[in-house]
């Protein structure tokens, strides 16, 4: 079992210590955060696995998506720099991802998936605080995010966090934001530990 913070040993090169966190929500949940080691790779293939189709659907267009080892390797083994996630526990159980990859020069594609259970807490927009940090820190100066235009809670969120205006294109909607100052560490959570 993958447990919430790895032990200081054995980790990848890179591997950003500072990024291991403790947020407390909203509704006073503590979550822990940390970034996305490559032994995560089978708690996420089992998280897939038991994933609700409508969250499958909003992150992946697709409810019946499987990820092979290759796609797995993709998700888990980062840089650190321009490939960069991570992941938020609850009592040794994963309960959201948050991820940014390389799309063109100095953007980045963001993503967050939270379970149903952990959502209108505050973890996404802390989440997105996160990477919106870590992707200032690394040089990145836009993010982009490419969601369903029926996803109004991404939508919702990703307003708060100072995205623009939406676009819809082939069925897609798309919401970008420049990235200035270091962010705050959430709009709602903040940090416990």
């Amino acid at each position: 079992m993958i447990t919430p913070l790895q032990p200081r040993t054995g980790l990848p090169d890179g591997y950003p210590f500072d990024y291991e966190r403790e947020i407390l929500l909203r509704d006073g949940r503590v979550i822990h955060i940390r970034p996305i080691v490559p032994g995560d790779a089978v708690l996420l293939a089992r998280e897939m696995e038991e994933a609700d189709t409508d969250t499958l659907y909003h992150r992946f267009f697709n409810p019946a998506i499987k990820l092979d080892s290759k796609r797995l390797r993709h998700l888990t083994e980062l840089d650190y720099r321009r490939r960069f996630a991570l992941a938020a526990f609850a009592r040794g159980s994963g309960v959201a991802i948050a991820r940014f990859e390389p799309a063109g020069g100095h953007r980045a594609e963001v993503a967050v998936v939270v379970k149903p259970e952990w959502r209108s807490a505050g973890l996404a927009t802390a989440l997105f605080a996160l990477l919106e940090e870590a992707a200032i820190e690394r040089g990145i100066e836009e993010f982009e995010a490419l969601y369903l235009p029926d996803n109004h809670a991404i939508e919702r969120v990703l307003h708060k966090r100072g995205f623009g205006d939406v676009t819809i294109d082939a069925g897609v909607a798309r919401m970008t934001k420049r990235l200035g100052e270091r962010p705050p560490v959430g709009m709602h959570g903040h940090d416990v530990g």
